[in-house]
């Protein structure tokens, strides 16, 4: 088999340091859509061995309804290669385990999810998105991400794992440091290591508690739910919590900073938005496609096999970027425009097929809590400089964005 290897290196933070390159993503849907990306060695990497590049919409479709050609678990979903200690760690994670396995812990997991436990959610949502708005001040210059991004989802995370509030910066802490191994502003390996160790004793203590205690959380509905008998082990449970932490912090956290990074660069889609309120959500999908918050996961082929006219040997990286296909021609009309209109809008931002997001229903709902208020309270908000980003091949993230509240609605 011939290999011919493609452009940049799409495993390097550094390709992100200005937002998700579509216009690199697009050359390689039209010419190369299943394409080669070499892993050169650069600082604190030793170098890997090489990926697939998957970017177009069908393809990564086929890729996550096959999970017998195409694992999570066989070398977990990271893109870089781990080492075999922490790679086994990673596969007790309910990300990084195929069927049949992962239909029986995620029986359990859904328990929690069930359109009937999130509806019950819906109360203290809308009351901490009308919590913060309502404590920011009319004409202030505020960083976005600290003061309403990240407290959101950082407050119903709180309320999802029974965690008290003066806890709730843990979790804002262990989040940074886990995600952010490639942004030497969160202190780089040693303070990624120490993340997980904080973040499992926690976890430990708080399933301890839970199940002394039971109460009415999604944490104590996990840790006490049994499926022919069995519940979740130990092992598993820390790396379920920390999916939670992860998962229910930073996507839900670059959805609301992208969405008002986006609307800010498409004024009259901002203005559509403010005359007609009832399109929020419609507004919402189109972030998530066009702001897609997770760039990338892994797949590893379980054995030979040919997708979109490539061939792939057993044991080889398959790589799925979701932006791409986000802004695939085939599938969305004109994809490089922001339209909060568009409809339907079938993105892939929380997945599909055996990983689909549990927790989209929720994100979506603090979404259009938090930013609904906040709009409604500061219809002449606008973003004042550039967005401070973080260096990652993984989360499309912010870091920081200036915005200026402008006066509230009743001084307008």
């Amino acid at each position: 088999m011939t290999t011919q290897t493609w452009g940049p290196d799409l495993g390097h933070p550094d390709t992100y340091r200005d937002g998700v390159p579509h216009g690199l993503f697009a050359e390689l849907r039209r010419t190369r859509p299943v394409a080669w990306i070499e892993e050169p060695p650069s600082e604190g990497f030793a170098g890997g061995p090489g990926f697939w590049a998957v970017t177009r919409y069908e393809d990564i479709v086929t890729v996550s309804r096959d999970p017998a050609v195409f694992s999570s678990h066989q070398g977990a979903t990271f893109l870089r290669d781990q080492r075999p200690k922490d790679l086994a760690a990673l596969q007790q994670m309910m990300l990084n385990i195929d069927p049949p396995e992962h239909g029986k812990m995620r029986s359990i997991v859904s328990k929690a999810f069930t359109p009937r436990m999130v509806q019950g959610l819906f109360a203290s949502v809308d009351a901490h998105a009308e919590a913060i708005v309502s404590g920011l001040e009319p004409g202030a210059e505020i960083d976005l991400v600290e003061q309403v991004s990240a407290e959101m989802p950082l407050r119903v995370l709180a309320d999802v794992l029974g965690v008290i509030p003066a806890d709730r910066g843990l979790l804002y802490d262990w989040t940074n440091r886990m995600v952010g191994l490639d942004d030497p502003s969160y202190g780089g390996l040693p303070a990624f290591l120490s993340a997980f160790t904080e973040m499992f004793g926690y976890a430990a203590e708080q399933t301890r508690i839970k199940r002394a205690h039971p109460t009415g959380d999604v944490w104590s509905t996990i840790v006490n739910a049994e499926v022919d008998g069995e519940r979740l082990s130990a092992g598993e449970l820390m790396r379920f919590f920390q999916l939670l932490v992860i998962a229910g912090n930073e996507t839900t956290r670059n959805l609301l900073t992208g969405a008002v990074l986006t609307l800010g660069e498409h004024p009259h889609q901002w203005d559509a938005l403010l005359a007609n309120p009832e399109s929020l959500p419609s507004a919402i999908e189109e972030v998530l496609r066009f702001h897609s918050p997770v760039i990338q996961f892994r797949r590893t082929a379980t054995r030979d096999t040919v997708l979109g006219g490539q061939e792939i040997a057993e044991g080889q990286k398959v790589v799925l970027f979701y932006g791409s296909a986000n802004r695939d021609e085939a599938v969305f009309p004109d994809p490089d425009r922001f339209d909060i209109t568009r409809n339907p809008v079938n993105h892939l931002a929380f997945g599909v097929g055996t990983h689909f997001c549990l927790g989209n229903s929720l994100a979506r709902m603090e979404a259009r809590a938090l930013l609904g208020r906040l709009f409604a309270r500061f219809q002449h908000m606008r973003v004042t400089g550039e967005p401070e980003r973080f260096r990652s091949n993984f989360i499309n993230g912010i870091r920081r964005l200036p915005v200026h509240l402008g006066p509230a609605a009743q001084e307008s």
